[in-house]
């Protein structure tokens, strides 16, 4: 047996349950936690798929959960090097 080829998640969401019970199910969805921003992150194969998820989450596990794209962690640098005089 060969085996399955599981393609990456195209996108992402982020999602704040009240409680961190579920299950692995699906290996085209995936469960991570932003370090930087502190927010839970669900990716998937699409809207839909992930609509799915968030659904059976609000259904299944009757959590209310908040749900919206992920915070983008802006830095800043420096551009050029300050001559002193």
């Amino acid at each position: 047996m060969t085996s399955m080829n599981v393609p990456e998640p195209v996108m992402s969401l982020a999602v704040s349950p009240v409680s961190k019970d579920s299950g692995k199910q699906d290996p085209t969805f995936r469960v991570g936690l932003d370090p930087e921003s502190g927010q839970t992150i669900i990716s998937g194969m699409g809207e839909l798929h992930l609509e799915v998820y968030v659904e059976r989450i609000k259904r299944e596990y009757k959590v209310d959960a908040t749900v919206g794209k992920p915070r983008v962690n802006f830095r800043e640098t420096n551009s050029q090097e300050e001559k002193l005089i």
